[in-house]
């Protein structure tokens, strides 16, 4: 019986301590990084945060207004394409004005790096890449979470000189 209650106990703390390991930041990183669908951005949108940490919140927040940006991908209507883009917009530069970051700068760098030049969203790239190679190489982010930014933002340039650059700040990165 003691070493049922022994067990019982161990399992708990070991099943608190793993939840506890998955912040609200981690799984709305996670959920990012598999959007797949019009239902994956509706989990981010819809997900209630359970912490209260200031900053956590503010990068929640640009992943929520990215992912509002991405919304513009599934809908059919080029007015709401361009209503979900512009909300997502606004709400990821309210994050910016919020708290600086090095995660929502990325964001925005890959919004702006992704979405077409019409919608005139690219003022601030040349800005953002000289943030990122400033910050990234010295924040607190997992490197393998950094790594797989810099992936993703080298995935969806176009430029020879925006490549370039961030192939600089992958290897700072990564040193």
């Amino acid at each position: 019986m003691r070493y049922f209650v022994v067990i019982c106990v161990l399992m708990f703390v070991t099943l608190g301590a793993t939840a506890q390991d998955n912040s609200d930041l981690e799984i709305i990183r996670a959920a990012f990084q598999n959007i797949r669908s019009e239902g994956d951005i509706e989990k981010i949108l819809s997900y209630e945060v359970q912490e209260d940490k200031a900053e956590e919140l503010n990068i929640i927040m640009a992943y929520k207004a990215a992912g509002e940006c991405m919304m513009a991908e599934y809908v059919f209507s080029p007015i709401s394409k361009l209503k979900y883009f512009n909300r997502g917009k606004k709400n990821l530069e309210a994050a910016i004005t919020e708290g600086k970051q090095v995660e929502n700068i990325y964001l925005r760098l890959l919004i702006q790096l992704n979405v077409p030049k019409m919608l005139n969203y690219n003022d601030e790239v040349a800005g953002d890449l000289e943030f990122l190679r400033d910050r990234l190489p010295s924040s607190s982010i997992d490197p393998d979470y950094k790594r797989l930014m810099m992936e993703n933002l080298l995935q969806v340039t176009k430029k020879k000189e925006h490549r370039e650059a961030l192939l600089q700040i992958q290897q700072a990165a990564s040193s």
